[in-house]
């Protein structure tokens, strides 16, 4: 008789699934590997984050902004890597302990909802969450969800 996996594996199998569902996470082996084991850390496993931002309430809206994060080594396509990736390797990839940055931002009502996975020493993180505008998701995430390119980046 088959047992069935255990709770873990199962919510795992479904947080990935979302994940893929979205276009979030490649579903080939090549890609699982994207960080040479010489080039990582004493910790195993990847470091990476994938960043989607979309206009609006939900992920139905426009996609305004998005980003790919590699570190150690550092690279992808985020505008400012290195602060990202030590934000991210303060909280071991978990963006729901990201702390806020003391950064004053205007109280203008353009809502964005922000998509984002991360596979850090192999834990999967994935978190949707909407906030009342740019400014607000890149101050509340540590700069992580910040992707705005400004002068002498």
């Amino acid at each position: 008789m088959r047992q069935n996996p255990p709770v873990r594996k199962r919510r795992r199998r479904a947080a990935l699934l979302a994940v893929a569902a979205l276009g979030l996470l490649p579903l080939t082996a090549a890609t699982a590997a994207t960080v040479p084991a010489a080039a990582a850390p004493s910790q195993a496993g990847p470091h990476e984050a994938s960043i989607v931002i979309h206009a609006g309430e939900g992920t139905g809206g426009e996609v305004i902004g998005r980003a790919t994060l590699h570190c150690f080594p550092t690279g992808g396509t985020h505008p400012r890597p290195e602060s990202a990736c030590r934000a991210l390797a303060g909280v071991n990839g978990d963006f729901e302990r990201l702390r806020a940055l003391p950064r004053p931002c205007p109280k203008i009502h353009r809502p964005v909802t922000v998509a984002a996975k991360s596979i850090w020493q192999g834990n999967a993180t994935f978190v949707v969450r909407g906030y009342p505008n740019l400014c607000v998701a890149g101050a509340d995430s540590a700069g992580v969800f910040d992707l705005s390119r400004r002068a002498g980046d």
